[in-house]
């Protein structure tokens, strides 16, 4: 537990010089993102909305598992579409849980989450450059509660374009 805190806590202070970063600022000398970006401090931009009113932005995981179903696959298909329809777009592929288990847990499973989208877009042709990813664990919600709906909805990888 307290080497993965020192891990965060590490990416965290190498990630922080650039913050409240948005559109060219973003890019390194590849087209990907610059290595120098916080996440953390992002502004939305454009294409933050554009992704998200496609409906296809965010999949579904069961309880604890990262395992991409079927409909998270054809969502990503169509994400990566996207992606390959806008080649400037960057993405932060979010990793979220639902409250219930510990945070060490729920920042591994966040991870492993994000990754999986991460590498199923990967396999869909999108550049590693383009995509980063974050662990949130239960610290984001998409949806107030405790009850199964409301856990169903934090259960994801939302993706987010800058």
């Amino acid at each position: 537990m307290f080497k993965q805190l020192c891990a965060v806590m590490m990416a965290c202070a190498i990630l922080s010089g650039c913050a409240g970063k948005s559109g060219s600022e973003l890019y390194g000398e590849d087209g990907g993102w610059k290595d120098d970006v916080n996440i953390m401090d992002l502004k939305t931009t454009g294409l933050t909305d554009k992704l998200k009113a496609t409906g296809y932005d965010v999949v579904y995981f069961k309880l604890d598992s990262s395992e991409l179903n079927a409909e998270a696959r054809a969502n990503l298909a169509k994400q990566a579409v996207w992606l390959k329809d806008n080649p400037k777009a960057l993405i932060v592929v979010e990793g979220n849980c639902d409250e219930r288990g510990t945070t060490e847990y729920n920042l591994a499973l966040g991870e492993h989450r994000a990754n999986a989208a991460r590498n199923y877009l990967m396999s869909n042709g999108i550049e590693a450059k383009r995509i980063r990813t974050i662990s949130y664990g239960k610290d984001k919600p998409a949806a107030l509660g405790s009850t199964e709906e409301a856990w169903a909805k934090n259960r994801n990888a939302a993706s987010v374009a800058y």
